[in-house]
């Protein structure tokens, strides 16, 4: 027998509670009502039940027939032997879980299923149906006898009673009534309200979808089992829908199945579902978060030993008396998921947690040379970071990869967390960053994408930059070049002019000089810009070899996919290849026309034949014109100095024309960045509506940007460093720049003006004019003056990379319609506000060091009821001393810490691990939360509940 490999044992390698879709209503072969063929071979047949359960997607089974266990043994036998495809059995916390279950026909009259411990001993489950003074049917048989009503059964109290005398039998079972609106022998009956609200049972069972309850007709039933209804006992009952599944085909074998959460399956664990329902019973698919911490390994500590846990994907809460070690294990978690905690500020009352952390690890990590993995579950994708005390050093293996050397950064951006010390939470309103943190947390991925997208265009933009400047000062130097030109010319052209007689002829030999070298100075202008195209043809053949050498199918493509991945890929192959031959071919064709012979080489050698003609002709002028042999000499100096200065222009030009147009790539590459900018803007703006709403109304965020030119301050500070233009001109300048309507278009605008002024020449004067926005926040022109000398292109381009910071700012609604400040708000008010935000948000794994300690004691009860839903949308991680949060928040698995030698607070341990609904993990929780049962059992009757 084979099963596809579950991807759940990471989820289930920790001892909590986790989710099980679970059918509680299913019958065998020997049910009277059974529907097809009687199998004579019991253990195959279990093989096939099993077998189809799992195809069935299920992880639970309550084998339920009427006053018979025959069946149970050979299915849970089945489950026991079930093994993957490659031959390997299932692994334990993976198999199908087998609960030993009754339905029951009672006396009330109403159906019920009644559900034993799942590993109930099997040589007892006679004595069951004993003490229901039920006889235990023969074996033998194929079919059931028709079902009966069970002796002296009464209502489902007088059962209890009956059962609960026996010990062995008392606290291992749970019964379900059938409560199907309109159904067959259903509590759900008029006249039935005294016997639901008396009864002891705090769930019960639908023949069918939970969803049929939404229908008009049933609306009162509905009402009935929300405990809406007073009149019968505002009673508020767990449902489980199930399949009545009794197909020899499995066609309706988990058809109807409820996803229940437990530890171990137990009848106490699905009473503590019961008890809550909002987070372990659903009748969907459960939601889970999609980044978690699996475990957490400590090779060896000082206080705490090795530590090796799993964590639940959901909620984990360590609890423990002071001292045992739950902040410390926090701690470690979050040093080596390199968070780096707040830095404490002057009116904090905190000491610093990140003094706290480093010492921390200073004395109980790095004398043992230790190192601490955490193991975090992203999408699917297992990652172990491991981080070394010794050094800081850090390591990141991904999937089935080897360790990798990483940075912080890294870590921070791939595995983010959001993390809090002890009272840390009531202290936030007075940091803008923690505020900040917020925000961001929830959109942390989507910002680090415009991040680097931003950081990507910026790279392009210095490159660009520095081409641009490339670009300027060649433009300026072919200025130049072609106003030397002019001049000599017009030198060269004076002094042939002053040549006297010299005939006709010769005279215009001479006057042709200027249009002669014109010309030449174009033909080589014409013959560079073939070479250019050669050259761009011949680099376009090289990219399209290098396009198809990289065309392949993946190894990974899915095989019903690739008739179609084919077609494509050869499609395109066919595509490049066919270009490549077209531009091959226009290549090889080019190159002739410049060849000997070709056509652009024949007319080219005639004209520079022309023009060598005509030098010779003009050289023999300037002989002939013996008697000016001074202005001739001079003539001829001047004319060596024209044609080197053409020659290095046309160098320049060509130069130039080869860099392309940065001047337009920047343009392009600055509106990049202000998109980027905006695009960050409105994430964050979108992300402090969603907080506000997510508040409940709380908290009112808005995004101020008045606040967002620091770090463009301090750059621009240190680039006029030494102008003797005062600080608090400076600072004066940035405040009138946050005032204007839009300051992120206006300091791009100031920008632009700064940058004209690091091109006009030295002695060049500066007007208002010139730079109308600087002017007008301040920066008068005779401080312009002032900063000139010290701006430079490379720290213009710095300035105007520094990123503009946008901040949120928080008002707390005192009452309907008003808010103040947010940190005029108690630091109770604050820490309730924020706290229940964080709850509502998903994403990112939340730890939280005593959240307790920054609640005020009335607000609880409401964070309780968002920890249920938050659970689902991101891991929860926190340290309580408070039994509300651990115990109605329903914590899925409890780490409880405790000193490994009973009065000796010199080392600890985690002592156990689980659910509530494991008992001794329950027992340490009366211990440590309530001070005992008997103090618990005190307090309650002093409140006289």
């Amino acid at each position: 027998m084979t099963s596809k490999r579950s991807t759940r044992g990471v989820e289930l390698a920790d001892r909590g509670g986790h989710f099980y879709r679970s059918d509680f209503q299913v019958h065998t072969p020997r049910d009277t009502q059974w529907l097809g063929a009687r199998p004579a071979d019991r253990d195959a047949w279990a093989d096939s039940f099993v077998t189809k359960a799992r195809e069935n997607g299920l992880n639970a089974v309550a084998i339920s027939d009427h006053h018979d266990f025959l069946y149970f043994p050979y299915i849970k036998r089945a489950a026991a032997r079930e093994t993957l495809p490659d031959g390997t059995d299932v692994s334990s916390i993976d198999r199908l879980v087998v609960f030993p279950a009754l339905e029951l026909t009672l006396s009330v009259p109403c159906q019920a299923i009644m559900i034993l411990d799942a590993d109930f001993p099997e040589d007892r489950l006679s004595d069951v149906l004993k003490a229901m003074h039920f006889d235990p049917i023969d074996p033998g048989l194929d079919a059931l006898p028709c079902t009966t009503v069970l002796p002296d059964s009464g209502d489902i109290n007088a059962l209890h009673e009956k059962l609960d005398k026996n010990d062995w039998l008392k606290g291992r079972y749970i019964i379900l009534p059938n409560v199907t609106p309109k159904g067959h022998k259903t509590l759900m009956r008029e006249s039935f309200h005294e016997k639901y609200s008396a009864m002891t049972c705090v769930g019960g069972y639908l023949d069918g979808p939970a969803t049929e309850l939404d229908k008009q007709r049933f609306a009162g039933e509905k009402r009935i089992l929300d405990g809406l209804d007073k009149n019968w006992g505002s009673k508020r009952l767990a449902l489980f829908q199930t399949s009545d599944s009794r197909n020899a085909d499995f066609s309706t074998l988990g058809q109807y199945a409820t996803w229940v959460k437990w530890a171990n399956p137990t009848d106490e664990a699905i009473r503590q579902a019961c008890l809550a329902q909002e987070s372990r019973i659903s009748h969907t698919s459960p939601a889970m978060p999609n980044v978690w911490v699996s475990r957490i390994v400590v090779s060896i500590s000082k206080f705490m030993g090795r530590v090796d846990v799993a964590l639940n994907p959901q909620y984990t809460a360590l609890i423990g008396g002071r001292g045992t070690g739950k902040s410390t294990v926090l701690d470690y978690l979050r040093w080596a998921l390199c968070d780096q905690p707040a830095r404490a500020t002057e009116d904090d009352e905190v000491a610093d947690p990140r003094v706290r952390q480093r010492k921390l690890v200073e004395a109980t990590l790095r004398p043992y040379d230790a190192h601490v993995e955490v193991h975090c579950v992203i999408n699917g994708i297992t990652h172990v970071v491991r981080r070394h005390a010794a050094d800081g050093t850090i390591q990141l293996k991904v999937g089935d990869s080897q360790f990798e050397k990483v940075t912080e950064a890294a870590i921070q951006s791939l595995l983010p967390i959001q993390a809090y010390s002890q009272k840390q939470l009531s202290s936030v309103a007075i940091r803008v960053d923690e505020l900040l943190r917020f925000v961001t947390s929830p959109i942390q991925r989507k910002l680090d994408e415009i991040d680097r997208e931003r950081q990507e265009v910026a790279g392009r933009l210095r490159e660009n930059y520095g081409t641009l400047q490339r670009h300027r000062n060649l433009s300026a130097e072919i200025e130049r070049g072609d106003l030397r030109i002019r001049s000599l010319a017009e030198q060269a052209q004076s002094l042939r002019d002053g040549l006297a007689g010299i005939s006709e002829e010769d005279r215009r030999t001479l006057d042709g000089k200027a249009g002669h070298d014109d010309l030449r100075s174009a033909q080589t202008g014409w013959l560079q810009h073939l070479e250019v195209t050669q050259d761009s043809l011949t680099r376009l053949v090289e990219s399209l070899d290098s396009s198809l050498e990289h065309l392949s199918l993946p190894a990974s493509a899915p095989s019903n996919l690739s008739t179609e991945a084919n077609a494509l890929l050869t499609a395109t192959r066919d595509a490049l290849t066919a270009l490549r031959s077209t531009v091959t071919a226009l290549a090889s064709g080019f190159s002739a026309l410049t060849e000997d012979g070709g056509a652009i080489a024949r007319p080219s050698e005639i004209l520079s034949a022309q023009l060598t003609k005509y030098d010779e002709t003009y050289r023999a002028v300037k002989e002939r014109s013996s008697a000016h042999e001074a202005q001739l000499a001079e003539l001829a100096n001047l004319e060596e100095q024209e044609r080197k200065s053409r020659e290095l222009v046309q160098r320049q030009r060509a130069d130039r024309d080869a860099l392309g147009k940065p001047g337009e790539k920047h343009g392009e590459f600055r509106a990049e960045l202000a998109a980027a900018r905006r695009e960050r803007t409105s994430a964050l703006r979108t992300e402090c509506d969603a907080l506000s709403a997510s508040s409940d109304g709380l908290i009112r965020a808005t995004l101020s940007t008045n606040r967002g030119f620091d770090a463009a301050r301090a750059k621009f500070k240190a680039l006029i460093a030494g102008s003797n233009v005062r600080t608090n001109k400076v600072d004066a300048f940035f405040e009138e720049l946050a005032k204007e309507s839009d300051p992120a278009a206006t300091w791009e605008v100031v920008l632009e003006e700064l940058e004209s002024l690091t091109l006009i020449e030295t002695d060049a004067e500066i007007s208002s004019e010139q730079t109308p926005s600087l002017t007008r926040l301040g920066v008068t022109v005779a401080d312009q003056k002032r900063i000139v000398p010290k701006l430079t292109p490379d720290g213009w381009l710095d300035l105007s990379l520094a990123e503009l910071a946008d901040f949120p700012e928080f008002e707390y609604r005192a009452k309907e319609g008003e808010y103040i400040p947010f940190d005029s708000a108690s630091a109770g008010q604050q820490a309730s506000a924020l706290l229940g935000t964080l709850l509502s948000q998903g994403g990112t794994p939340l730890i939280i060091d005593q959240p307790e300690d920054d609640l005020d004691s009335d607000t609880i009860l409401q964070i309780v009821s968002k920890i249920w839903l938050s659970k689902n949308r991101r891991q929860l991680i926190f340290s309580s001393h408070n039994a509300n949060l651990v115990v109605n928040g329903d914590a899925d698995l409890v780490l409880v810490c405790a000193y490994l030698t009973a009065g000796d607070q010199s080392a600890g341990h985690i002592k156990e691990q689980g659910a509530i609904d494991v008992a001794t993990v329950r027992g340490e929780i009366t211990s440590v939360m309530e001070g005992g049962e008997r103090a618990f059992r005190l307090r309650k009757e002093k409140y006289g509940f």
